[in-house]
């Protein structure tokens, strides 16, 4: 049998076919002959040349994005931990006008007084969920200012006409204390939550300025013109002819 019959064996073991001979028969004859085993050797290396190519050269850009990456966030837990206390003690004085407590101010004011200690009560009790909501989710702090910011400027207006006319005692006004001190810790938290976010235009412009060098780089690797990015961004995906 001549050499060509082991050389075709060979060629089917790269393809992972049937040799069609005996694999030992095949050994035997590569071992003895010299001009079989230099074709071998040459078809294994032209095999995996062909079969494994070198990955393109990519630019490392670690120290780019972590240099564009904007700091983690820190928590600033003060403010919050204050205004959930706040809170729990607004909510607690709405609690108390539910059950009765200290309702002795409205006794004078004739019809409509309990009608009007139970709306007293449920809105000194929304403002207490709320601000206790503002604690636990820094970010809802801004929608609450508006409201609460209006109440307290016609509530102070209201409260100083009520002290001097006498129609409230010093005591009451003073429990107004407790939403006061969550307006200003509400303001806190909620410019705490604004400065902890991060830039929005190192982290937006990130992606694009590394996908631009990235493009840059490869372009001039491999010798090609890359397209303008003006003109692709000007183009939308769903516009394109497909291929």
């Amino acid at each position: 049998m001549d050499c060509s019959s082991f050389r075709e064996a060979l060629s089917a073991r790269l393809d992972g076919e049937d040799e069609g001979l005996a694999p030992e028969r095949v050994d035997r004859h590569l071992d003895g002959c010299a001009s079989c085993r230099l074709w071998w050797e040459r078809s294994t290396r032209l095999h995996r040349t062909m079969r494994l190519t070198e990955a393109p050269p990519v630019p490392d850009l670690s120290e780019r994005i972590v240099t564009a990456a904007a700091p983690p966030r820190r928590e600033r837990w003060a403010a919050r931990v204050a205004l959930a206390v706040v809170a729990l003690a607004q909510s607690g004085l709405g609690v108390a006008q539910l059950l009765g407590v200290g309702a002795g101010h409205l006794a004078h004011s004739g019809q409509g007084a309990a009608h009007l200690g139970n709306e007293s009560a449920a809105w000194n009790l929304a403002v207490g969920i709320g601000l206790l909501w503002a604690s636990l989710r820094p970010a809802s702090a801004g929608g609450q200012l508006p409201a609460l910011t209006g109440f307290a400027l016609v509530l102070a207006g209201v409260s100083a006409a009520d002290l001097a006319s006498g129609s409230v005692t010093t005591e009451r006004v003073l429990t107004h204390g407790i939403m006061l001190a969550g307006l200003c810790l509400l303001f806190v938290v909620h410019r705490q939550s604004r400065t902890s976010d991060p830039a929005p235009t190192s982290a937006s412009a990130l992606p694009e300025r590394v996908a631009d060098d990235t493009a840059r780089r490869l372009t001039l690797a491999h010798g090609r013109t890359a397209a303008p990015r003006d003109r692709l961004r000007r183009r939308p995906f769903a516009r394109r002819r497909a291929a």
